[in-house]
């Protein structure tokens, strides 16, 4: 599929040889990159700019994902300054016009989050595709890479756009001004830094939003049920990705249910659990026949079990949960008719806070892995 996107951005572009596949190589290895938060720190970075409706546009196959105007991506990629910015780093390496770029990686983006996120959020494991082609694209942008994640999280272009509008109407002014341009620039970037910087410092400072009604106590395996009130239903009931033939999107359950889908042509399984709970729901073996019927019919084929918590309470505690909430899971896989020994407990990068809401978030992720 990725292929097939790149080939297509290449021929619209009118781009040669394999330009097109190193900038979605790039342009993977950027918004992937462990060091900037990976693929939910790019996603937050964006949301924080105002860009919520546009970022979920693009999760879960979405059939119409909007497209980011050439500002935005600027704004994204963009930096000013020595450093440069992503896209800077780009049109470097590839000798490409920086109007085309900006077209090209606006092109590409809403399509490959798209193709990242089938099922509404950020996977626990990235496919091998996606694994290969960022890999590649960490060693075209070598030690920039740093540098440009930075860049694009600082969002330097606004500096430069204001910088340039200021150096024009000196200008325009009159030629006794010209000798305060560096001094005017450089106080409009010295003014934006400190702004810029309070602005996170009251981010980080400022305690995360919580719930009137949430648990009082962490989520906890084996407490009682009184002890585990459920996720209020302003919380929970946030809707989930959207499939590819609808713009419509299923409520994710607010306690235990089994959810099935496809990824990538390939069945999958999200089993959601009640607060503080490992009860698999009782519906498991009517949701999971298409998966275990795909794994009976496909010898070389495994299903990979990853666990996963809401943020609540004790973190200790929470990947005990994730981790028993797994087993369950494949225990009830195995009595499902799939031997043990093709049955992978995988666990993910992060195990807290994968899910839009905290119900979203109190789930096992089943996958298919050949």
């Amino acid at each position: 599929m990725l292929d097939n996107l790149i080939r297509e951005i290449g021929t619209r572009f009118g781009l040669g040889g394999d330009q097109a596949r190193s900038i979605a190589q790039m342009l993977l290895a950027f918004i992937t990159n462990p060091a900037s938060g990976g693929i939910t720190g790019f996603l937050s970075r964006l949301r924080s700019d105002g860009l919520e409706g546009m970022v979920q546009s693009w999760l879960g196959n979405s059939s119409t994902p909007q497209v980011p105007s050439g500002a935005q991506v600027e704004s994204m990629f963009g930096a000013g300054g020595a450093g440069g910015g992503l896209l800077s780093t780009i049109v470097s390496r590839l000798d490409l016009p920086r109007d085309k770029v900006v077209g090209v990686v606006g092109a590409l983006l809403p399509k490959l989050l798209s193709y990242l996120t089938p099922g509404g959020s950020v996977p626990s494991v990235l496919p091998a595709e996606i694994t290969s082609l960022a890999e590649g694209g960490r060693g075209l942008l070598g030690s920039a890479l740093a540098g440009t994640a930075a860049a694009a999280s600082a969002g330097a272009a606004s500096v430069s756009s204001a910088a340039s509008q200021t150096a024009a109407a000196a200008s325009s002014a009159g030629g006794g001004l010209g000798k305060w341009i560096p001094w005017i620039i450089g106080a409009l970037i010295v003014i934006f830094g400190i702004n810029y910087c309070s602005k996170k410092k009251t981010d980080l400072d400022a305690p995360p939003p919580t719930p009137t009604a949430a648990p009082a106590t962490p989520e906890a395996p084996a407490a009682p049920v009184a002890s585990a009130p459920a996720e209020p239903a302003s919380v929970a009931a946030a809707p989930a990705s959207a499939p590819a033939a609808s713009d419509a999107a299923p409520a994710v359950p607010t306690g235990a249910a089994v959810l099935d889908s496809m990824a990538q042509d390939l069945p999958m399984l999200r089993v959601f659990f009640d607060t503080g709970k490992t009860d698999v729901a009782a519906e498991f073996n009517d949701k999971s026949k298409a998966f275990v019927d795909y794994l009976k019919a496909n010898a070389d084929a495994k299903a990979v079990v990853s666990g996963f918590n809401d943020p609540t309470g004790d973190p200790v505690k929470n990947a005990e949960l994730s981790k028993q909430r797994a087993q369950a899971v494949q225990s009830a896989l195995v009595a499902a008719g799939v031997p043990a020994d093709r049955t992978v407990l995988e666990k993910p990068a992060e195990t807290s806070d994968t899910g839009a809401t905290n119900a979203a978030s109190r789930r096992v992720d089943v996958v298919v892995r050949k």
